[in-house]
């Protein structure tokens, strides 16, 4: 571990986090002219693709024409179109350079333009690295980062993988294996290695670890069970070595001294990695009995941050405080629209303005990617405000 290096990476952590977080205070004081200015940027930008003159885009000058000119969409709607661009085609749905395409429940594929990645990347990463910074837990520590980093590339030259946080992973190559216990190109599907062994295994052989990345906290959960039932093989290979990690005797001696005492279910995680005080999950739907067991194994002494809601189609919201799950709207990467959940038609949406807490909504979004009034069929409970735009968590009700 080059302590230098990380510092370097974390410093630069900090500056961009610092950079989106003041953004973010200047734009949820007044969302709703963010919102018009991104409709209006958009429409004009996008006027010459094929969807861009199919729907008269060029004649779109305000909020009223981009109702008018703009139908209601479901993905059927795109389907033919994000087939001609996983082929190479450009101009087809936005005029932005299509940088990956990732899928909805493995299946149905959804294109992310530059501009898009880049927002999820401000929003989701730089968002959480200023939060954890803020608090002090971007150290001198390796990061243990288990997201699904694995992506190919298909013939046009685009990548693809099943989700956009490994694909932000891999793009970031300085980051790459400098600061990350688990190596960013470390294959998920090897037939002859259990990928639960694979992220025990880095993880273990690291005892100074002061940040865990995960997709899901169902992730982290998983790996420390992982570790309770193979310890005693994980300490072997450590001591002895491998072609994953160099031997380390002293590691060894440390994981069996933890462990012989360790009881099922209990803290460990301190025990472990006494430096690892923040955990980062980035999709959270809700927080059941699995969540209540990873605080039982992290103890009073290890946060969280819940990076905001987003998927394939878009990057919705953006945590602001830690060990809170609710995340605020963001005006900038999105344009909203909002079907009360009781409404029965789509003849009233509202916009980010016209919320009210405590009331449930249905999400419609217009993206950076190529999607126009796209029914998520994502239900979003209003919980506050941050500023003057609204804070949601996602509706399990």
């Amino acid at each position: 571990m080059d302590e230098s290096i990380i510092k370097i990476v974390n410093d630069a952590r900090w500056t961009d986090g610092q950079n989106v977080r003041n953004r973010l205070d200047d734009i949820t004081y007044n969302p709703m002219r963010s919102q018009e200015e991104f409709v209006m940027r958009l429409v004009r930008e996008n006027a010459r693709t094929d969807y861009g003159r199919k729907n008269g885009f060029k004649n779109i000058r305000n909020m009223d024409d981009f109702w008018q000119h703009i139908p209601l969409t479901t993905y059927d709607d795109y389907a033919e179109y994000i087939e001609r661009i996983a082929n190479g085609e450009k101009n087809v749905l936005t005029a932005y350079l299509t940088e990956h395409i990732s899928t909805i429940n493995g299946k149905r594929k959804l294109p992310h333009s530059r501009w898009s990645m880049q927002n999820n990347y401000d929003y989701s990463f730089s968002a959480a690295f200023y939060l954890a910074g803020n608090h002090g837990y971007l150290t001198e520590g390796m990061t243990l980062n288990l997201v699904d980093s694995s992506v190919e590339r298909l013939p046009s030259g685009t990548t693809f993988a099943n989700n956009v946080l490994g694909r932000l992973l891999v793009k970031r190559e300085f980051d790459n294996n400098q600061v990350y216990a688990i190596p960013v190109d470390m294959p998920v599907d090897n037939s002859d290695t259990d990928l639960h062994y694979l992220q025990a295994i880095y993880a273990l052989s690291h005892s100074h670890l002061s940040l865990a990345i995960c997709e899901h906290y169902d992730n982290m959960v998983e790996m420390l069970r992982y570790i309770e039932k193979n310890w005693t093989e994980l300490a072997e290979d450590i001591e002895k070595g491998n072609t994953l990690v160099s031997p380390n005797a002293h590691r060894a001696d440390e994981i069996r001294q933890v462990m012989e005492e360790h009881h099922i279910g209990t803290q460990m995680v301190p025990q472990l990695w006494p430096a690892l005080r923040c955990i980062m999950v980035y999709d959270v739907d809700c927080l059941g009995a699995s969540f209540e067991l990873l605080r039982t194994y992290c103890g009073s002494n290890v946060h969280f941050i819940f990076t905001g809601i987003s998927s394939a189609e878009g990057t919705f919201s953006t945590t602001i405080n830690l060990d809170d799950p609710q995340t605020v709207l963001i005006p900038d990467s999105v344009f909203y629209e909002f079907k009360p959940k009781e409404s029965r038609s789509y003849n009233r949406l509202l916009t980010l303005d016209q919320l009210e807490t405590g009331l449930r909504y249905e999400l419609v979004v217009t993206t950076l990617s190529g999607l126009y009034r796209y029914k998520t069929k994502k239900t979003f409970l209003v919980v506050g405000r941050y500023h003057d735009t609204p804070t949601v968590i996602i509706d399990k009700g």
